[in-house]
């Protein structure tokens, strides 16, 4: 994941049981993007950081905020995860 790509400062991957959790820093604010690779999809949910257990892959799915994302493998992952951030970000969500 290339932080200059999403315009962030800082992306640490965790690997978790099964997803992929990045803790996604700009600036002052942390993101948390969890994502899950199954077959031809790439899906994905991006959240502020929340009370509660970070490395579980299926608590962040059912938290009640954040936004899902989806790709088909080969496409710019990237820019659909830069997408969703600028939407957190305007509605003042991260």
């Amino acid at each position: 994941m290339d932080s200059k790509k999403l315009g962030v400062d800082k992306v640490i991957l965790n690997s978790l049981d099964y997803c992929n959790l990045y803790v996604i820093e700009k600036g002052e604010k942390i993101l948390l993007l969890y994502l899950f690779d199954r077959g031809d999809y790439i899906y994905f949910k991006i959240m502020p950081p929340v009370i509660g257990k970070w490395e579980n892959c299926e608590n962040a799915i059912y938290t009640g905020i954040g936004l899902f994302g989806f790709v088909k493998k080969g496409e710019d992952l990237e820019d659909k995860i830069k997408e969703k951030i600028e939407v957190l970000e305007s509605i003042g969500i991260s």
